[in-house]
């Protein structure tokens, strides 16, 4: 049985211990809203830390209904885990050296027929970290650890105005070229050619690529995306760079093939190189797309398509 199991990277689960909570669901949000209005009237919380406190509320009622009947590592129900049905985890020698922040929206948290939860489960701990948008403190990690070095080695995967293809970002940054990529960076690699030994003896966080994914719905990755510039412009700091796929193949995902349909048209409306089936690929889709053409091994993105496939046949909860 391949089973996958919770990894420490998760940094909200259902192990968590919310506040409890007696509500139904129906007063839960009345009782929110309300305490929303009290928080705006006292002039103390506006804007996003309104919003913040509010999706933490929410995040906190949903772990407590959920905790005692959906698993905590597919989020289906516990009769319909499909943990047993999913590949092996990714080996971390079968991986570059890039750790992807994914940045899920808070309305993605414990849904069942999300993509991106396959990254979590199958990818080391080393390669990807989560970050859920609207839990109180996320946001603002995500962006130090997106700025560690000024984000200089960090990237947007995100199909919007001005952005670059993957050889494009190598390119102009400090990277090493795309065929080299796989070989100076593989963690655990037993090739002793003079340019590995020399990265194997400075491991420094300041050589790692990180890429951020945004998961959620388009309008939610949109906004999601326009709250990063609008922090870093309000910090005098540098937007990261954004990156484009070009995919040879639609998408697997039930979602991307329905209702992608806004992305599309919005996007190629500012930037006519875009491919169109990029704007119709799954988070983890684009996420397996980006790691081959940065050099992991084919198995990788075999994996990670094999989970979403699992994910798809099971979506009803």
């Amino acid at each position: 049985m391949a089973m996958v199991t919770p990894t420490t990277h998760h940094n909200v689960t259902m192990d968590d211990e919310p506040p409890k909570q007696t509500h139904s669901y129906w007063e839960a949000i009345v009782s929110n809203r309300s305490h929303a209005k009290s928080l705006q009237s006292d002039g103390t919380t506006s804007g996003h830390n309104l919003f913040e406190k509010m999706a933490t509320l929410n995040i906190n009622y949903r772990i407590n209904e959920e905790r005692h009947h959906r698993c905590p590592v597919c989020w289906y129900c516990t009769v319909r885990c499909v943990c047993d049905l999913m590949p092996k985890n990714i080996d971390r020698d079968h991986l570059p050296n890039v750790k992807i922040l994914l940045l899920l929206h808070h309305k993605e948290y414990l849904n069942a027929g999300n993509s991106a939860k396959s990254l979590i489960a199958l990818l080391p701990e080393e390669n990807i970290e989560l970050y859920v948008y609207g839990k109180e403190g996320d946001f603002d990690r995500c962006i130090d650890e997106m700025m560690i070095d000024q984000g200089r080695h960090t990237a947007i995967l995100w199909p919007g105005e001005n952005a670059v293809s993957v050889e494009e970002f190598i390119s102009s940054s400090c990277l090493p070229t795309q065929s080299n990529i796989s070989k100076m960076t593989k963690l655990g690699g037993s090739d002793n050619t003079t340019v590995e030994n020399k990265y194997q003896a400075d491991k420094e966080q300041t050589h790692i690529l990180r890429i951020v994914a945004l998961d959620g719905t388009y309008k939610n990755a949109k906004n999601m995306h326009k709250t990063i510039r609008r922090r870093l412009h309000g910090e005098d700091r540098m937007m990261p760079s954004c990156i484009a796929l070009h995919p040879k193949s639609v998408s697997q995902f039930h979602r991307a093939k329905k209702n992608y349909g806004t992305a599309i048209k919005d996007n190629l409306k500012v930037n006519e190189r875009l491919d169109e089936r990029a704007l119709r690929v799954s988070t983890a889709e684009a996420c397996a797309l980006l790691l081959t053409e940065l050099g992991a091994k084919e198995c990788v993105q075999e994996k990670i398509i094999k989970a979403l496939l699992v994910n798809n046949c099971n979506r009803v909860t």
